[in-house]
């Protein structure tokens, strides 16, 4: 019974490949002689230019630095982005997003007691560039603990 088991797989085998050779021989022949559609477009249509060179502001935060000891429970957060960005800033005390209408932007963040990850980023409202995100270690210790 072994014998019959395994001689019926291996024919069964051997006929479905022969059968899918016929099957993909077939199918190429037939599309040698047929024109094959490109999906890319044919004709090169001018791409519209600026028409003066724009420069473009990556997230830099200015103040404060990283990984900065101070002694209040707040800091105040200075950077550059490009304009008319959505800012996110984040932290495990609070969350705060605005839109700035400048380059700079400046805004008081409250800190929590110890070790505080102040992650910050900037969505560009041309949504052909890439988000931009930074993440601040600040340390709040006061001196009268």
């Amino acid at each position: 019974m072994k014998k019959e088991t395994f001689l019926a797989i291996f024919l069964g085998v051997v006929f479905g490949f022969i059968f899918a050779l016929i099957i993909l021989g077939s199918i190429s022949q037939s599309q040698l002689g047929k024109k094959t559609k490109s999906l890319l477009p044919q004709k090169k249509e001018p791409s519209i230019l600026p028409t003066k060179p724009t420069s473009l502001k990556f997230l830099n935060i200015t103040n404060p630095k990283n990984f900065l000891i101070i002694e209040n429970d707040n800091v105040t957060i200075e950077g550059e982005v490009e304009k008319n960005s959505l800012i996110v800033i984040q932290s495990p005390i609070k969350d705060l997003v605005f839109q700035n209408k400048e380059e700079k932007f400046k805004v008081d963040f409250p800190l929590a007691l110890g070790e505080n990850v102040i992650k910050i980023v900037s969505y560009p409202q041309n949504r052909n560039l890439k988000t931009q995100e930074k993440t601040l270690f600040i340390y709040y210790l006061p001196n009268e603990i």
